[in-house]
């Protein structure tokens, strides 16, 4: 008997002490990434990876070469909470506060669209079209600053122009500007209404969702400013009114750069050549029509 009180009072020590035991840096990381991936989370060992390392201000490298590594009580708090926010579908750019954009660090908030990878396309074929040398370029809804900032940054000769209705927006914008050391005029207003031509290019990437198409949206979206993504109707109510001012912004041989849903082209090209404007639109790297560029006809 008194054996068998001492070996569950040892028993009882071990299953205590046991629980005590921090975890690891590793076992921490798979279990996060298995429940990412069981919320939806697409990539979510990378994902996991790039939070982990955010929180614990290591590199991605470091994570593996501390991967025995045991996590005190505040730290496990502190990942459990940002992967908390990952699983409830908050994108990974706001739980982080960035986004690299054409190698560019953007900061990003609710107040504005996380930039994606068809908009750097989007930079891209400006790049290409647009001859190097002093030339005017405007940003129509520039968001977080990112096609504006990443123009600027590959041309600084050009004189780049940004603009934007959200006043909440062009202050992470401004922000992103000062903080990077990249020379962009903001200004505050409704498309490109207090904008004084002309340009040799106008980018805009414009809120286009169609009301019908609410329903079929990543549940990501939810987090993003409704502003940016919804401006009613079919979607097009935005893009027409600029390709409407696009005669009097454009230099007689300058361009209208348009991002838009992938069904949204020939509706596009239709209002332009009813405005008088030639059209031609261009798939993105995924075979999708997204980019249409707009000219004096």
């Amino acid at each position: 008997m008194c054996y068998g009180r001492i070996q569950r009072s040892c028993c009882r020590r071990a299953r205590a002490d046991n629980r005590r035991v921090p975890p690891t840096l590793m076992d921490l990381l798979q279990r996060s990434a298995t429940w990412l991936q069981g919320k939806g989370v697409g990539n979510a060992r990378r994902e996991t990876e790039w939070l982990f390392a955010d929180a614990l201000q290591l590199s991605r490298l470091e994570l593996y070469t501390r991967f025995d590594m045991p996590l005190e009580p505040p730290e496990v708090e502190r990942l459990r909470a940002v992967v908390a926010r990952r699983g409830r579908r908050e994108p990974l750019a706001y739980v982080l506060g960035n986004q690299d954009f054409r190698g560019l660090v953007l900061t990003v908030s609710p107040a504005v669209l996380v930039p994606r990878p068809e908009t750097e396309e989007l930079v891209d074929l400006v790049l290409r079209e647009l001859p190097t040398g002093l030339v005017r370029v405007l940003d129509v809804g520039t968001g977080s600053g990112a096609i504006a900032l990443a123009l600027k940054h590959a041309r600084p000769e050009w004189d780049v122009h940004a603009t934007d209705a959200s006043a909440e927006a062009l202050e992470v914008a401004r922000a992103n500007a000062q903080r990077l050391g990249i020379a962009v005029g903001f200004t505050h207003g409704h498309l490109a209404q207090h904008c004084v031509g002309p340009f040799a290019a106008v980018v805009a990437n414009l809120p286009y969702i169609a009301e019908d198409e609410r329903g079929l949206c990543d549940p990501e979206l939810a987090f993003e400013p409704t502003q940016a993504l919804f401006p009613g109707g079919d979607g097009l109510s935005l893009i027409r009114e600029l390709l409407a001012d696009a005669p009097r912004l454009l230099t007689a041989t300058g361009a209208l750069w348009l991002e838009h849903g992938f069904r949204q082209g020939a509706a596009i090209r239709s209002s332009a050549q009813a405005t008088g404007l030639s059209a031609t639109s261009f798939m993105d790297s995924q075979g999708h029509e997204r980019f249409t560029v707009v000219r004096h006809g």
